[in-house]
């Protein structure tokens, strides 16, 4: 257990219990991101029946998580916590939950998109994109167990999410250039644009598990 914090924060037993709840929360969008990945090779391969089926399956996962952030809203109504304290909790909450929803609207935006229209280089770098969005994913959820646990390491996972995540900004900036050179002789404007707006999601994604990861120093440093 490092002391810079542990004493002040994570020693308080209600603080703790809702951090456990937090991560129990976010095995659910660990499962939400695996999800993600499955769904993307279904429809990289254009298997429309897997991609219905695995989307079935992350809008009931999405809806668990989101049983689980308001019940942990409901722990935190009940407990007599600093203000600072519940506004930290509050937000690593809620920003953890946008990650959810991102990667929910990123699958319902596919699911309008006929992948055999795409070029297979632009499906190739899609998937990639989904692959580094759910590696964001997994190193936050490894800073938040740090955080749980009291890691030395919490600080330099956090910063290692922050690393990914702009690695991702990199990849989604050249993608989205290549995917409106293609859309100039796209034959559906729509096509275009649910693509577009599906990456942008998955890029959003990315951007709240460097939020996250800021709360998760902020708590630190609390």
């Amino acid at each position: 257990m490092y002391r810079g914090y542990a004493s002040v924060w994570l020693g308080r037993r209600r603080e703790r219990d809702i951090l456990n709840l937090s991560e129990k929360h976010f095995k659910k969008i660990i499962d939400l991101a695996t999800l993600l990945k499955n769904f993307m090779k279904a429809f990289v391969e254009n298997n429309l029946e897997e991609k219905e089926k695995i989307f079935k399956e992350i809008f009931k996962v999405e809806r668990e998580a989101d049983d689980a952030k308001e019940s942990i809203i409901v722990e935190l109504s009940k407990g007599p916590f600093h203000p600072m304290d519940r506004e930290d909790i509050m937000r690593l909450i809620l920003t953890m939950d946008d990650i959810a929803s991102n990667i929910k609207a990123s699958s319902r935006k596919l699911m309008y998109v006929d992948s055999s229209d795409i070029p297979d280089e632009l499906k190739r770098d899609i998937l990639e994109l989904t692959n580094m969005v759910f590696e964001s994913i997994r190193r936050l959820g490894e800073a938040l167990k740090a955080l749980v646990e009291g890691s030395k390491d919490v600080l330099a996972l956090a910063d290692s999410v922050e690393r990914e995540e702009e690695a991702i900004d990199e990849f989604r900036v050249g993608l989205i250039a290549r995917v409106l050179k293609w859309g100039e002789g796209a034959k559906k404007i729509s096509l275009l644009l649910m693509l577009k707006e599906a990456i942008e999601n998955l890029e959003a994604a990315a951007d709240k598990t460097e939020d996250v990861a800021d709360i998760i120093r902020v708590i630190v440093a609390g």
